[in-house]
C-alpha cells in the first residue's frame, strides 16, 4: 500500500446547503491509479451513530457506496475512511450522512467532486537513472496470505500465517490510520507464523496494515479498532 503521504492529494469542495456542517470529507488520489481513499471525521452527538458514503455520477442520482450498520458512540476525533476504484467514469461526486438510532439525519459533509486519476492525471514516466546497473527491488503482490481476526479488534489483533511453507525473511508490519500517518511499525523473526499485535493504544476507527517479507507483500488490509 503506498503511503498516503506520498499521494496527490486533490480535494474539490462544494457545498449544496449553505452550512458549515462539522464533517469534513476529503479524497486523496496517486495520479495515474484508479483508487480514491475518502476520508472523514465524525461528530459530537448525545445518542449514539452511524455514517452513510454516498456516490454519484452526476450530482443528482445518488447510491451507496459503503455504510455501517453498527451504532456507536463517535466523537469529532473518529476517522474513518474507505477505498473506492474508478470504472470508466470521468468524476465521482461523494458525501457522508450521519445518522441517529431513529434514522435522523444529524449532519451532512461538503460534496467531495474527484476527477479520474486514471484520464484527468496521468503519471508522469520516471526520470532515467545515471547508474543503469543498479536494478530497484521490484514489489510483487499475489492476495493477502495472513489472515487477520478480529476485524473489530480491541486489545490485541492476531496475524496468521495461512501456508505451510517457511517464511523468507524478516516480517515488517506497518500500520497507518485513516490519515496516512504510521502509528505502528513491527519487525518479527521468520520463525513466527502467528503474531499478536497490541492495539490497545489506538484511537478508534480504521487501520490500513501492511506484512511485507523481502520483496513480496504478503498482505494488505485494513482494520477496525473499537
Amino acid at each position: 500500500m503506498t503511503k498516503l503521504s506520498s499521494l496527490f492529494i486533490v480535494v474539490f469542495l462544494f457545498s449544496a446547503m449553505k452550512t458549515s456542517a462539522a464533517i469534513r470529507l476529503i479524497a486523496l488520489i496517486n495520479a495515474g491509479n484508479p483508487t480514491v481513499t475518502l476520508q472523514w471525521n465524525m461528530v459530537n452527538y448525545p445518542g449514539m451513530t452511524t455514517y452513510i458514503l454516498f456516490k454519484s455520477s452526476d450530482g443528482v442520482a445518488w447510491e451507496t457506496a459503503a455504510a455501517n450498520p453498527v451504532f456507536r458512540k463517535y466523537t469529532t476525533s473518529t476517522k474513518l475512511a474507505y477505498r473506492d476504484v474508478f470504472s470508466g467514469e470521468q468524476k465521482i461526486f461523494y458525501r457522508v450522512k450521519i445518522y441517529d438510532t431513529n434514522k435522523n439525519i444529524v449532519d451532512i459533509s461538503n460534496t467531495a467532486v474527484v476527477a479520474n486519476p486514471v484520464t484527468s492525471y496521468p503519471s508522469k514516466k520516471p526520470l532515467a537513472k545515471r547508474n543503469t546497473n543498479i536494478d530497484e527491488p521490484v514489489t510483487s503482490y499475489h492476495g493477502n496470505i495472513w489472515q487477520i481476526f478480529p476485524n473489530l479488534a480491541h486489545d490485541i489483533l492476531n496475524l496468521i500465517y495461512q501456508r505451510n511453507e517457511i517464511i523468507k525473511g524478516v516480517i515488517n508490519i506497518v500500520i497507518q490510520d485513516a490519515l496516512g500517518k504510521v502509528v505502528v511499525r513491527f519487525r518479527a523473526a521468520s520463525t513466527n507464523k502467528q503474531l499478536h499485535l497490541s492495539v490497545n493504544k489506538l484511537h478508534a476507527g480504521i487501520y490500513f496494515i501492511k506484512i511485507n517479507v523481502e520483496n513480496e507483500i504478503q498482505l494488505n488490509d485494513k482494520f477496525i479498532k473499537q
